[in-house]
């Protein structure tokens, strides 16, 4: 159990380096964009973010999880590459309409989502990296489905040194506006999948089959809708504040969004990148359900402890990492969309139970559900709550989505939720964060130390509430003496 727990840990950490690079990017250049534009910028930037992940989401059309699904069913290799061509025609397709759109339509959208004119090129560049980010999914989820990880890294890390490289070089040594950030990011992921084509083309065999191409959208539509949801849920807030509140106060509720993200980039998209395909191949093992079960839990530990780590580092970081004074205030942002992500990462485990049933239409169903309780929840009470009862709202959507999931998949799922463990974890974090906050004794040292040690009374609560099993005590034991202390 603790062997298979360990390999679906090492290959997370193998798929970290993923899709997730174009967010990587802007994570760690937000020290830049806050010290070199105004807070009115900022505020574009993470709406025009938001944006074009909508656009990708509807470009890609739930075709990366269809692709795993299909070919992992198929019984030989001339039937894969025939289902991999299926996918090709598809999103080519898919990618030449929105590149179309994007020379036709920007001008309306600019004004609709971000209350100004004159910035039709920033939008024209969403619709197209949305298509190159589409069709550079396909040769990532091939090198992923062929279980070669270091061809996926290539993919992956050149589209984000291009990436990095160019806005350092439009921001830094050209001083050019925001748009060409945008830029950076289209360039990018066209150049990496033009180099990989010849991969692709190797990978496929010429067949158009309707009836197959029926079916692949059959299961498409609906893991398309359910993702845009999932992308609506996770930012349509922002959009809502620009009716009720200041641009400032957009940019600061959305960079500390952004800050409380680490996780879902850093830990839940490689996470659920590995599991995806490992789900496939333990699923007629013996202890595939206990499997499931405890890697829920252990997930959940872990992003509740990185959380916790965030927290207590926040107040410190936050004047080193965001540069706009303006902007500090974002820290306070910063521990509600982290635990929010906690719950996120625990759906992961029921949609997979959708996926095996072929039943993704409730994933849809649930993330509208979440969606219009997001939506309703915000427009009554973000005029008394501001900026703060947006981020309670979207805690209390993901643990309905959570909750959701779990009652769909109570009767035929892999995984059984550990819900003390789950409650104990969730408790902690709700008293600990705050007092991260509250401790404030003037003396940076003394307030870190202090903070050190109730981060290890969370561990001394853990133990003394039996939440750790004998057989894992032995296990961290065993990795504490060959790690920590070198013996054998």
């Amino acid at each position: 159990m603790l062997k298979d727990i360990k390999n679906t840990l090492s290959q997370s950490a193998v798929y970290g380096l993923s899709r997730v690079a174009t967010k990587l990017v802007s994570f760690i250049l937000i020290p830049l964009y806050t010290s070199v534009y105004a807070s009115d910028a900022i505020a574009n930037i993470n709406l025009l973010e938001s944006f074009w992940q909508y656009l990708f989401t509807v470009c890609m059309f739930g075709f990366e999880v269809a692709i795993v699904n299909f070919w992992g069913s198929a019984s030989d290799e001339s039937r894969k590459k025939k289902i991999i061509f299926s996918f090709f025609s598809m999103m080519v397709f898919n990618a030449a309409v929105f590149i179309a759109a994007g020379f036709f339509i920007p001008e309306s959208i600019s004004e609709f989502i971000l209350k100004e004119r004159g910035l039709d090129n920033a939008v024209s560049y969403c619709f197209f990296i949305s298509a190159f980010e589409t069709l550079l999914i396909l040769p990532m989820t091939i090198a992923r489905i062929n279980s070669k990880p270091v061809l996926y890294t290539v993919i992956t890390v050149s589209s984000l040194l291009i990436n990095l490289i160019l806005q350092l070089l439009f921001i830094l040594k050209f001083s050019f506006n925001f748009e060409y950030i945008f830029l950076a990011k289209l360039i990018a992921p066209a150049f990496v999948f033009i180099v990989f084509v010849p991969y692709v083309l190797k990978n496929l065999e010429v067949n158009f089959d309707s009836h197959e191409i029926r079916e692949i959208l059959k299961f498409s539509f609906p893991m398309m809708l359910a993702m845009l949801t999932s992308i609506l849920l996770n930012s349509v807030d922002r959009f809502i504040l620009t009716e009720y509140v200041s641009k400032t106060d957009v940019a600061v509720y959305t960079t500390g969004y952004s800050v409380g993200s680490v996780t879902n980039a850093f830990v839940i998209t490689p996470f659920y990148l590995a599991i995806q395909i490992i789900f496939w191949k333990k699923i007629n093992d013996d202890n595939f359900r206990r499997f499931m079960t405890k890697t829920s839990t252990y997930l959940f530990f872990v992003m509740i402890l990185i959380s916790l780590i965030i927290t207590l580092a926040i107040p410190y970081a936050i004047k080193i990492f965001v540069r706009n004074p303006e902007l500090w205030s974002s820290m306070e942002i910063v521990p509600f969309i982290l635990f929010a992500n906690c719950f996120v990462a625990l759906f992961i485990f029921p949609s997979l139970d959708f996926y095996f049933l072929k039943q993704t239409k409730y994933i849809f169903i649930i993330s509208l559900i979440c969606l219009l309780f997001k939506v309703l929840a915000n427009i009554a009470f973000i005029k008394y709550g501001g900026i703060f009862a947006s981020a309670l709202v979207t805690i209390l959507a993901y643990i309905l989505m959570m909750a959701l999931g779990f009652h769909f998949t109570k009767k035929e799922s892999f995984t059984k939720y550990e819900f003390y463990k789950l409650s104990l974890l969730s408790v902690l974090f709700i008293i600990m964060a705050p007092v991260f906050f509250i401790i404030e004794t003037g003396i940076s040292l003394v307030d870190i130390s202090l903070k050190i040690i109730l981060l290890i009374l969370f561990f001394i609560i853990l133990y003394v509430t039996k939440f750790f099993e004998p057989v894992e005590i032995e296990s961290m034991k065993k990795i504490f003496n060959k790690y920590i202390l070198n013996k054998a």
